[in-house]
């Protein structure tokens, strides 16, 4: 009995195309749903792979018609093939590393850092220690064992986690994601939201909180945040929601400042939350902007709209700040991953490193 393998988006169009190539006697032996890496035309995408078996012999005709197929398959694979002498640089490594699957060339240690934008003192650190050798698996090594990874918060969160950063980073469904993490995990938690001036805000967070059993406090003045603080004595972990701030708006600086102050420093952690579709020279903007909170540690959010993070690793690095947690979606609370080695390796590029569908992901139902 002869078995062929099929791969496509979902069951059904694997299915459906296995009838188209094969006829409409096909049996299903297994089924394994796996997600592609990002490469240089495409983003990470989901996939089903079926194993098939004919449960009775084809006729000639059948296998004309498939071969006919496969033929105008290639065609089309060879007409969206770019033109070498139109690509970036960029693009001419990640060509690079697609044509070499499987072939004994590899890349140099500066090219695979250029593609994954690792730059500054991470990439100088790297091409001091390997130089500019063709060690793709020692490029991937030297990344993970300089970026920090900040276990000791995952199990052991403060008292009081507050997440602070710009605009548009997704911190309220970050705050939710992370709040029914450790309700999950055996923690009385609650939310107190000082972001009374973005419409919305509250109701959203609110929502959150309804759904997932938490519970959302709203405060907008100094004598409301202890009063808040003091009903919440006895959770176990209070997750405190801040509005995003530029350097031109110097009342609500001070605000965020002053009800800063009032928290316990001893048993308070502020979480530096950006996004990697940022430039490095804009994290590091927004950093110097936050710095007066001395941020502990650094979550990294929508994932799933960009295909590397180096630039944000480059950023921890020089900035000294461990990886905490990882978001890649908009779904509250599924889309949240503790940051992990296992993680890190999911979203470098051209390394050799097979960690295939490998993240930590929170699988919460």
């Amino acid at each position: 009995m002869q078995y062929f393998t099929i791969v496509e988006s979902s069951y059904d169009e694997a299915v459906k195309r296995a009838k188209r190539e094969h006829g409409e006697n096909i049996r299903i032996h297994s089924r394994r749903d796996y997600t592609t890496h990002g490469g240089l035309f495409t983003r990470r995408q989901k996939r089903c792979e079926i194993v098939c078996y004919v449960s009775s012999s084809k006729s000639a005709a059948d296998e004309g018609e498939k071969s006919k197929m496969r033929d105008e398959e290639e065609f089309e694979k060879e007409a969206r093939t770019p033109d070498p002498s139109l690509l970036t640089h960029r693009e001419r490594i990640d060509t690079e590393i697609h044509r070499s699957r499987g072939e004994s060339n590899r890349l140099k240690s500066s090219d695979l850092l250029e593609l994954n934008h690792i730059t500054g003192p991470l990439r100088d650190k790297i091409l001091r220690t390997l130089g500019d050798g063709e060690e793709s698996e020692r490029v991937g090594e030297a990344i993970i064992k300089s970026i920090e990874i900040d276990y000791e918060r995952q199990a052991h969160p403060n008292k009081h986690m507050v997440l602070i950063g710009p605009t548009g980073t997704g911190k309220t469904t970050t705050i939710a994601k992370v709040a029914h993490l450790y309700k999950r995990e055996g923690k009385r938690v609650a939310i107190i939201t000082l972001d009374s001036y973005r419409i919305g805000a509250y109701e959203q967070i609110d929502a959150f909180g309804k759904a997932l059993g938490i519970p959302v406090e709203l405060v907008r003045e100094e004598s409301e945040l202890i009063l808040a603080l003091d009903r919440l004595s006895w959770y176990d972990l209070v997750l405190i929601d801040t509005m995003g701030i530029s350097s031109k708006d110097v009342a609500l600086n001070l605000r965020l400042k002053g009800m800063a102050a009032i928290l316990d420093k001893k048993r308070t952690d502020f979480i530096f939350t950006v996004s990697p579709s940022m430039k490095e020279e804009d994290l590091l903007e927004h950093f110097m902007r936050y710095s007066q909170y001395s941020p502990s540690s650094l979550i990294l959010t929508k994932l799933d709209e960009t295909e590397t993070i180096g630039n944000v690793l480059s950023f921890s690095y020089r900035s000294s700040l461990p990886l905490l947690f990882f978001t890649d979606g908009q779904r509250v609370p599924e889309d949240l991953m503790k940051a992990s080695t296992a993680t890190l390796l999911d979203h470098l590029k051209g390394l050799g490193l097979n960690i295939a569908d490998s993240k930590s992901q929170v699988n919460i139902r």
